[in-house]
Parts: C-alpha cells; structure tokens; sequence
C-alpha cells in the first residue's frame, strides 16, 4: 500500500511530466510543484505527522521511508541517552525482511565514531521518534 504523501506527490510529478530522483525536485521544479495543490497537501500532511507524533512510539509503527531517532537501549560510548539517528534499510543479498541502520559507526571501548551507514549488533531500537525537519534557510 502507497503513502498517501508519495502518492499525491508522485501524480504531482507525472502531471508536471518531472522525474522522481532520490535526491528530489530541482529548485525550478519546486517552485512549480508548490503550486499545486498535491504537493502543498503532501507537505502539510507530513507536519501534522510530525506534530502528532510527541512521545516515543513503539518499533512496529516505526516508517522505513526516512531517518528516525531510534531509542536503543544498551548502547554505550558518546552516545547520547541511548539515542542515534537511523533508518530502514533492505539488502536483497544479506536478509529477506530489512534491518536497522545508524550513521554512529563503531560503539566500542566507549567511543562512538562516525561511520558509513551500516548494522550493528548493538543497534536494537525498541522506541522511535521523528526528526524534526530542517531549518529553512533564508
């Protein structure tokens, strides 16, 4: 089943005949596509979603579509209060069903390093929480 935000933004994009990338809309194309309709209803969908969300929620309502704050008890180094920034992940050629992410990289002898996006064993959410969106710049 579709997101009704992917929906209505994907008919946005195919009535303005612009392509879908990861990365998203140039600027010219944003600017067209914010003024229609669909795609300003997709943008205030995602806020009230945002705004909804106020407490840590449990792992099985967790979104796999985006960067989430992930509560993952027991971990230990410069992590702050158990708390990392991850997302849903699926490898065709490692597991069937998906798995957790966190751009902490390694959380060994206390230390927590940046690191690529990747599994680890120690990453085991149990409560989510949104990221707040970015500031817009001026």
């Amino acid at each position: 089943m579709t997101d009704l935000v992917e929906e209505l933004r994907a008919e946005c994009l195919k009535t303005h005949d612009f392509a879908a990338r990861p990365e998203g809309p140039t600027a010219e194309e944003l600017g067209v596509l914010k003024q229609d309709a669909r795609w300003r209803a997709a943008d205030e969908i995602e806020k009230l979603r945002c705004v909804a969300v106020t407490d840590w929620q449990p792992m099985s309502t967790a979104p796999k579509d985006r960067r989430l704050l992930l509560y993952c008890p027991g971990l230990s180094g410069n992590v702050a209060q158990e708390v990392v920034v991850g997302m849903w992940t699926f490898d065709a050629n490692r597991r069937s069903f998906g798995y957790w992410v966190s751009d902490v990289g390694t959380l060994d002898n206390g230390f927590a390093e940046t690191g690529p996006w990747i599994e680890y064993p120690e990453l085991k959410p149990e409560r989510w929480a949104p990221l707040l969106a970015c500031p817009v710049k001026a």
